[in-house]
């Protein structure tokens, strides 16, 4: 028995040996020398490592995210990877019986590499497996290093130790987040450049397109399928200064755009639209040529019901909404749920118009002012009922 149990151990420790042979050659042992502007970036804790497809004896150790590499160490043992070794990183979310994993995509380890736990290795890639959670996190400090890449700018860091604390190194890491957040903004502003100028190349070519709608008279299904799509995109050719002139005229072709873009949205909104709404909305279908707020209000004072079949009211409390013209329409719909719950709140009224409850509120002031419904204060807020005596009279 105990000639089998030596044997066996023996087995056991050469396979070992060749496991480390042939995986683990991209990490070196830890150096305590720090790199030339180097920085450390955050801590996660229980990390388990893999070679490949491979689990590793580096189990429940605490990885360290520095500006030039990860450094995994378990209080015992302490293992680096260079991050400009790192070629691809790719997820691999948690399930209920395994943890989430980073996949790192690594190149072939360097002739001038430090010793580390082995020599050569088959691999082209590793896997952190986060136990405890915080890839996450571990992803998004890693990519932010790699996108500094600093390990090849030679940026030169003031004195001071890797571990080091105090003052100089919170100014660095406050500085190196400052350069960070303006390259990302930077990167941002380039991507929104570019995204206006395919947004005005659409726009030239749906103005180009609805020119030649109006010009055919036919009316086949592809013309009103084409013309469905362009009214999707939003406003085709919307009223500027340049085509309508400044002043009086110009807020009024405004009105007219902006009549004919809400006769819809107003009957979902019940017949009645907060002014800011409406300048949300406007603004949203008229793409790239938006109009200030100024504009938006006195476009709507040129509406009238007789022309436009909606017009802008300001109410007891100041608020200025967008109302559909048919009054009668409007209190009609109120009386309807009065009679179907004999009561309403402002609350429920808004629930069954589907409207804000200001606006709710200010429509029952408004038919209470006509003599329409009455009120009754109680405990539990105030209620509005029919009017009855009008009837009784």
């Amino acid at each position: 028995a105990e000639e089998i149990r030596g044997s066996f151990k023996l087995s056991y420790y050469n396979e070992y040996k060749s496991y480390l042979r042939c995986h683990m050659d991209r990490w070196t042992w830890h150096s305590k020398e720090s790199k030339p502007a180097e920085e450390i970036r955050g801590n996660v804790p229980g990390v388990r490592l893999y070679d490949g497809e491979h689990k590793t004896e580096f189990d429940q150790g605490t990885l360290t995210i520095t500006t030039h590499r990860l450094t995994w160490s378990d209080g015992r043992r302490s293992i680096d990877l260079q991050l400009k070794l790192v070629e691809q990183i790719d997820t691999v979310g948690s399930t209920f019986t395994k943890s989430a994993k980073l996949v790192l995509h690594l190149a072939p380890s360097p002739h001038s590499a430090q010793p580390g736990p082995c020599p050569k290795s088959q691999e082209r890639f590793i896997k952190l497996s986060f136990v405890k959670g915080g890839d996450q996190r571990a992803l998004g400090i890693i990519r932010g290093c790699q996108s500094e890449r600093r390990w090849e700018k030679g940026v030169i860091a003031a004195p001071s130790s890797l571990m080091g604390g105090g003052l100089v190194r919170i100014e660095r890491q406050i500085e190196s987040s400052r350069i960070s957040t303006d390259k990302s903004l930077s990167d941002a502003f380039k991507d929104i450049d570019a995204l206006m100028g395919k947004a005005k190349e659409m726009v030239t070519l749906a103005d180009r397109i609805a020119q030649k709608l109006s010009d055919s008279k036919s009316d086949s299904d592809e013309t009103t399928q084409l013309k469905s799509a362009l009214l999707s995109i939003g406003i085709s050719n919307p009223v500027t200064r340049a085509t309508h002139g400044t002043g009086t005229s110009y807020h009024k072709s405004l009105g007219t755009e902006l009549a004919r873009m809400l006769a819809a949205p107003l009957d979902e909104c019940g017949g009645v639209m907060s002014v800011s709404e409406v300048y949300c909305r406007y603004n949203r279908a008229r793409g790239l040529e938006l109009i200030s707020p100024e504009d938006v209000v006195n476009a709507c004072r040129t509406l009238t019901a007789e022309r436009h079949g909606m017009e802008m009211k300001q109410f007891s409390s100041g608020v200025l909404v967008v109302e559909a013209g048919n009054f009668n329409l409007l209190m009609s719909s109120l009386l309807q749920i009065l009679e179907q719950q004999e009561c309403a709140s402002a609350v429920t009224l808004s629930n069954g118009l589907g409207i804000p409850v200001m606006l709710a509120k200010e429509r029952l002031k408004a038919a209470e002012e006509h003599g329409l419904v009455c009120r009754d204060e109680t405990d539990d807020g105030v209620l509005f009922y029919q009017n009855k005596f009008c009837e009784v009279s």
